[in-house]
C-alpha cells in the first residue's frame, strides 16, 4: 500500500516502534537488569532442587534437574571439561542492543561444580563477567574458549580460583545486533582446530594479529587454530544463523541452522561441506561474488520452524559399537523438545530419520543446548523465559520465568559405541574408492592441498563419475584450487572445450559407427552436456574468460538441456557483454509467422527466455526483445511477455510497450493484462480502465483489477458503487477487500461519498478498518466526522488499533469528536481486551473439548477471521505473513490463541513491518521479500511486490507491532475460534 502525506501515520509508527521495543534505547532508559539477573561472584546450591518439569521420555531414561537459581540464572550454552565441571555462558534477563551491550556488558560465563559427585551442581562461580551475549563454550590445554560478540575469547585461570583472570580475543570482527544471530560456539575439532557459527550480521574476521582476513555480510562456519592465527572460514551462505556444531568420528561437520528457508520458514540440520556456499533465494545478495559450485547445495533435514539451537553427538541410547548410524541430539527452543537424529549413510553425505526424544510440557521453558557429559548422561541447558528479540514462540520477555539445567540418564546399560575419532589418512587413491565418504573426504583433502601428482587431466577426468550434489561440489572446488597451482591448466580446459565442441556440432544421434569408434571415451563423456556444465563452471571457478569459453557460454544459454542452460545462464548473467550475447541469441530464435516451428521448441525457448530475462530487463536489448514477443504472432510468447511484466518487482517501463497493451485491453481484458499493465504506471491506459471498470457486465474481479492499475484512481458513479459493494459484501475475498479500502482510502471523495462510506466501518474487518481511517482527514466538516467516529465506535474490532491512530486520524476536528465519541468506545474495548488475556488459558482448554478440525478448515478458506488475507495452508492463501501448513507441529494451543488474540507479542521473525520512506516524499509499508541488487523487494498488505531502489530510500523503520492487528477474534463467535485453532493444531 503506497501512503501518501500521511506524515501523522508515520509519527505513531515510530512511536509505537520506540515505546514498544526498549531494546531500541540506551541502557539509562532501556530495559533494566532485572533483580533475578544479581549474584554474588561465588553462591551455593538450594537446600530443595526444584523438580523437572512435566515431561515425556522413552522407557528407560530418566529426567532431573541438576542446577536452578541461584547458580544459574539464563543458561545458554556450554561444555564440560575435562574434569567434570560445567561451563555455560548465562544470560541476566535483558533483551538489549549492540550499542546497550558494549557500553555495559551485562551477561557473564559461569563455572559449575559438583563437588560431592552425587550428579547434581553444589557450587557456582562467576569464571568470567561483563560479556555481552556468551553462546558456547570449548575446553581445550587448560583454558576455555568462548564465543561472544564480536569474537571469540580464550578465557585462563592461572591460580585455580576458579575466575579467569587472563582475558584474550584472539579472533574479532563479526558483527552483532543483540538477537543471538551471532557467534555461536567455538567447538574442538578432531583435527585440533576451533570451529564456530556466525548469523548474517556482517563480518570483517581477524585473527589475533588484527588483520582481516575476509569480509562480507554471509553466515557461516569459521575456524582457526587455538592461538587464534590462521583464520578461515569453511562454509558460508545466506542464512540467517547458524547455531550449533558437533563432528563425525571422521571429522565430518554438521550443525543446526536456523532460516535457512524462508516462505515457508525452514530451520535445518546442515552437513557444511567445506568450502560450500549455501543459497537462500531471497538473500542472494549476501554471497555475492563468493566462489559457488553449485546451485543449490544439500541440506540433510528440514525441521520447519522450531528454532534449533544446541546439538551434540552422544551414546546414550547405547548405540552398539560399529552401529552404523550416529546418534546426534538436537534442542528445538520453540517446541520444548529434543530431538534424536539417527543419521545414515547416502551417497557421500548422510540422510536423516527425526525421533522425538524430550517434550517438556511448560511454554516457559526454552532449551539451547545438550551435552554430553563424561558419564554419558546428557545435559540439557533451559534458559528460560527472558529472551524475546530473537526467535522465541513469543516476544513477551519473562525475565522471572529462569532457567535451569537438566539431565537425563539411562536407566537400562547398553553396549555403548566408542567415542574414539580417528580421521581418515587420505590419499590420491581414494579418489577412486566406492565409498563416496571416503571419495568426498580425499576431494576435500585434495582442495586443501598441494602434495598430490595429479594431471590436470586426470584430474578433470573425475568430473566424469559423481552421483550426488555433495560429490559434485567438492570434486568441482578440488578441480578449481588444483588447477590453479596447475600450470597450463587454462591451456587444458580450452583443449577439452574445444573436443567437446567437436563431438557436439557432429551430433550424437548421427555419428556414423566410424566417428563413434574413432572417438575416445573420454572425448565422449564430454559430450554429456551435464559434464559440460561440471567443466564450464571449473572454468568460471579458476577464471577462464577466452573467447572459446565465451562463446560456449552463449551456446550453452540456449541449449535445450537443464545442467548445461542453467550454469551457462548463471555466468552470463554475472557478466553485462555475455548478457547481450545471449540476449541478441534468444532474439534469433523468435519464429517469423508461417515458420512451422514447433510446440515443443517453442516451449523450451519460452522456459529459456523466463529464467534469464527478468534479471536483464534494465538492458534495452531485453525490452525490445519483449516488444518483438508482445507482437508475436505466437500466443505461447505473447502471454510469456504479459508474465515477465506483471511479474517484475522494478516497474521497468517501456513505450514500445503501451500500444500493444492497449490493443489487447481492448479485446481481452485478462487479469494477467492489467497486472502487466500495472507495472507501467502510466495515464496512457486511465481511460480504458475507468470504462472497463464502469462495464457492469464484466466480473467485479475485473472491474475491480482495472481500477488498481490505473494510474489515476477515480472512483465516481458505477465505480464508486462497485468498489463500496465489494467492501460491503461479506462473501468478497478477503484480498479484493484489502484492496478495495485501500483504493476507498486513496482516491478523492466529496462529502456525499464519504458520509455513504460511513455505515461500511461498523462492520469492516481490522484490516479493513485500519486502512479506512484516513477518510476522516479527507474532510474537516463537522457533521461528515461525527458520522465516521460513530461509526468506527461501533465496530467489535476498535481495540485493534493503538488509541494514537485514532487520535490521528481525527486530529482535523474537534477535540470532542475523539473525547466523546471514539474514546470511551475504546476504553470499553480495552476494558474487555485485559478480561480476553485472562481467558487465554481456559480458552486454551476448551480447544481440545469443542473444536472441530472439519469446520475450522472451512472457516479458514471461506476467509472467516481474515487468516487467508495474510497465511498460506498449502494452496491456499497469501505468503504475506508466515506460512501455516505445518504450525501445529510447532505451536499448542494457548501459542496459536496468543497468536490471534495478540499477534504484536508474537511476531514471527521476518515478518516485521516496515516502513520505507524515499526522497519523492512517499512511504510504502509492507514486509520486505529480499534485498536485491536494484533495492529493497517488498509485500504490501494488499499482496503487491515493489522494489524501492536503494538510492532513493532515505529511512527504513522497523515496526515492533505486527501487520496482523488484534481483534481478528472479535470477527468470529467462540466457537469457530476454538474450530479455526483446532484445524491450525492439526496440521503437522
Amino acid at each position: 500500500m503506497l501512503l501518501k502525506d500521511t506524515p501523522a501515520l508515520l509519527l505513531f509508527f515510530l512511536t509505537a516502534s520506540l515505546s514498544v521495543q526498549s531494546a531500541d534505547l540506551p541502557p539509562d532508559k532501556g530495559e533494566k537488569i532485572p533483580p533475578e539477573g544479581l549474584r554474588e561472584t561465588v553462591v551455593k546450591r538450594a537446600a530443595n532442587l526444584p523438580e523437572a518439569p512435566a515431561h515425556a521420555l522413552p522407557d528407560g531414561f530418566v529426567l532431573s534437574t541438576v542446577a536452578a537459581a541461584p547458580l544459574v540464572t539464563h543458561p545458554i550454552m556450554g561444555c564440560v571439561d575435562d574434569q567434570g565441571r560445567l561451563y555455560i555462558g548465562d544470560a541476566v534477563g535483558v533483551n538489549w542492543n549492540k550499542a546497550q551491550l558494549e557500553k555495559n556488558p551485562p551477561n557473564r560465563v559461569l563455572l559449575l561444580e559438583d563437588e560431592d559427585r552425587d550428579g547434581v551442581y553444589d557450587r557456582s562461580t562467576v569464571f568470567a563477567d561483563k560479556m555481552t551475549f556468551p553462546q558456547g563454550a570449548a575446553w581445550l590445554d587448560g583454558s576455555l574458549y568462548v564465543c561472544s560478540p564480536p569474537g571469540l575469547w580464550k578465557l585462563t585461570d592461572k591460580d585455580k580460583d576458579g575466575v579467569a583472570e587472563e582475558r584474550e580475543m584472539i579472533v574479532s570482527g563479526f558483527d552483532y545486533t543483540g538477537n543471538a544471530a551471532d557467534v555461536h560456539g567455538p567447538k574442538v575439532h578432531p583435527n585440533g582446530r576451533l570451529y564456530w557459527c556466525h548469523g548474517r550480521k556482517g563480518h570483517a574476521a581477524a585473527g589475533k594479529d588484527g588483520k582481516v582476513v575476509h569480509e562480507g555480510k554471509a553466515s557461516g562456519i569459521w575456524s582457526c587454530k587455538p592461538d587464534g592465527s590462521d583464520v578461515q572460514w569453511h562454509s558460508l551462505g545466506c542464512a540467517d544463523n547458524p547455531t550449533g556444531l558437533a563432528f563425525t568420528p571422521k571429522g565430518d561437520i554438521l550443525g543446526t541452522c536456523n532460516l535457512y528457508y524462508s516462505n515457508p520458514r525452514g530451520d535445518t540440520l546442515m552437513h557444511w561441506l567445506y568450502g560450500g556456499v549455501y543459497e537462500r533465494a531471497d538473500q542472494m545478495q549476501a554471497i555475492a561474488g563468493l566462489p559457488r559450485t553449485l546451485d543449490t547445495m544439500p541440506v540433510v533435514h528440514n525441521f520447519g520452524h522450531v528454532a534449533v539451537s544446541g546439538c551434540a553427538f552422544a551414546s546414550i541410547e547405547g548405540q552398539r559399537a560399529g552401529q552404523e548410524a550416529l546418534q546426534l541430539y538436537v534442542t528445538h527452543f520453540n517446541t520444548q523438545r529434543l530431538v534424536r537424529m539417527e543419521l545414515t549413510p547416502s551417497g557421500s553425505t548422510f540422510k536423516a530419520t527425526e525421533n522425538e526424544f524430550l517434550k517438556i510440557s511448560h511454554p516457559d521453558v526454552h532449551l539451547t543446548d545438550v551435552i554430553e557429559d563424561r558419564d554419558g548422561s546428557l545435559l540439557v541447558l533451559n534458559t528460560g523465559g527472558w529472551f524475546r528479540i530473537g526467535c522465541p514462540s513469543s516476544l513477551m520477555a519473562k525475565p522471572d520465568m529462569l532457567g535451569s539445567v537438566y539431565r537425563i540418564r539411562g536407566t537400562k546399560k547398553g553396549v555403548v559405541a566408542s567415542n574414539e575419532t580417528v580421521l581418515p589418512k587420505l590419499q590420491v587413491a581414494d579418489l577412486k574408492s566406492r565409498d563416496l565418504r571416503v571419495r568426498r573426504q580425499a576431494l576435500e583433502w585434495l582442495a586443501q592441498s598441494d602434495k598430490h601428482d595429479l594431471s590436470a587431466e586426470e584430474l578433470i577426468a573425475v568430473l566424469g563419475d559423481l552421483p550426488d550434489p555433495a560429490l559434485e561440489h567438492a570434486a568441482i572446488l578440488a578441480c578449481s584450487r588444483v588447477l590453479h597451482l596447475e600450470s597450463g591448466a587454462k591451456t587444458f580446459l580450452r583443449s577439452a572445450i574445444l573436443r567437446h565442441e567437436a563431438a557436439r556440432k557432429i551430433g550424437a544421434a548421427k555419428l556414423s559407427a566410424e566417428a563413434k569408434a574413432g572417438l575416445e571415451a573420454k572425448e565422449g563423456r564430454f559430450a554429456s552436456p551435464e559434464f559440460l556444465a561440471r567443466v564450464l563452471k571449473v572454468a568460471d571457478l579458476c577464471g577462464v574468460k577466452d573467447e572459446v569459453f565465451q562463446t560456449l557460454v552463449i551456446r550453452g544459454a540456449v541449449h535445450p538441456e537443464a545442467a548445461l542452460f542453467k550454469t551457462a545462464m548463471g555466468m552470463a548473467a554475472r557478466d553485462s557483454e555475455l548478457t547481450r550475447q545471449v540476449i541478441g541469441k534468444l532474439a534469433g530464435q523468435l519464429p517469423a509467422k508461417d515458420a512451422g516451428v514447433t510446440e515443443k521448441k517453442l516451449s523450451v525457448l519460452v522456459s529459456q527466455i523466463e529464467v534469464f530475462i527478468p534479471s536483464a530487463l534494465g538492458e534495452p536489448a531485453a525490452r525490445e526483445l519483449l516488444t518483438q514477443m508482445l507482437v508475436s504472432y505466437e500466443d505461447l510468447l505473447r502471454q510469456c511477455a504479459l508474465r515477465l511484466l506483471a511479474g517484475q518487482t522494478s516497474w521497468v517501463t517501456h513505450e514500445a510497450w503501451l500500444e500493444p497493451l492497449s490493443q489487447r485491453l481492448a479485446t481481452a481484458p485478462t487479469p494477467l493484462l492489467l497486472d502487466a499493465i500495472k507495472k507501467q504506471k502510466s495515464p496512457y491506459f486511465d481511460a480504458s480502465l475507468q470504462a472497463l471498470a464502469a462495464n457492469e457486465k464484466l466480473p467485479v474481479s475485473i472491474r475491480l483489477k482495472a481500477v488498481d492499475a490505473a494510474r489515476n484512481v477515480k472512483l465516481t458513479g458505477d465505480v464508486f458503487e462497485m468498489v463500496k459493494g465489494v467492501l460491503a459484501d461479506a462473501a468478497s475475498s478477503p484480498a479484493a477487500r484489502i484492496q478495495a479500502a485501500g483504493m476507498m482510502a486513496a482516491a478523492p471523495l466529496t462529502k456525499e461519498q464519504l458520509i455513504a462510506v460511513a455505515p461500511l466501518l461498523a462492520s469492516v474487518g481490522p484490516v479493513e478498518l485500519k486502512s479506512l481511517l484516513p477518510l476522516a482527514r479527507k474532510t474537516k466538516d463537522a457533521d461528515a466526522g461525527r458520522v465516521l467516529a460513530g461509526e468506527i465506535a461501533k465496530n467489535p474490532s476498535i481495540g485493534s488499533q493503538q488509541e494514537s491512530l485514532y487520535r490521528t486520524a481525527f486530529s482535523d476536528h474537534s477535540p470532542e469528536v475523539f473525547e466523546t465519541i471514539l474514546h470511551p468506545a475504546y476504553e470499553k474495548a480495552t476494558v474487555a481486551m485485559e478480561a480476553k488475556k485472562r481467558q487465554l488459558g481456559p480458552l486454551a482448554e476448551r480447544v481440545a473439548e469443542k473444536g472441530r478440525v472439519t469446520e475450522g478448515r472451512k472457516h479458514f478458506e471461506l476467509g472467516k477471521g481474515t487468516c487467508i488475507a495474510c497465511h498460506k495452508i498449502g494452496a491456499v492463501g497469501r505468503a504475506l505473513g508466515p506460512d501455516l501448513s505445518k504450525i501445529g507441529a510447532i505451536r499448542t494451543e494457548r501459542d496459536l490463541l496468543e497468536s490471534i488474540l495478540f499477534p504484536s507479542n508474537t511476531l514471527a521473525r521476518d515478518y516485521e513491518a516496515h516502513i520505507i520512506e524515499t526522497r519523492d516524499g512517499q512511504s510504502t509499508l509492507g514486509v520486505i521479500r529480499s534485498h536485491t541488487a536494484e533495492g529493497l523487494l517488498l509485500m504490501d498488505v494488499a499482496g503487491q511486490e515493489k522494489t524501492v531502489a536503494h538510492d532513493l530510500i532515505i529511512s527504513d523503520t522497523t515496526l515492533t507491532t505486527s501487520l496482523m492487528p488484534m481483534g481478528l477474534d472479535a470477527t468470529l463467535p467462540e466457537q469457530e475460534l476454538l474450530d479455526l485453532v483446532a484445524y491450525l493444531l492439526s496440521l503437522k
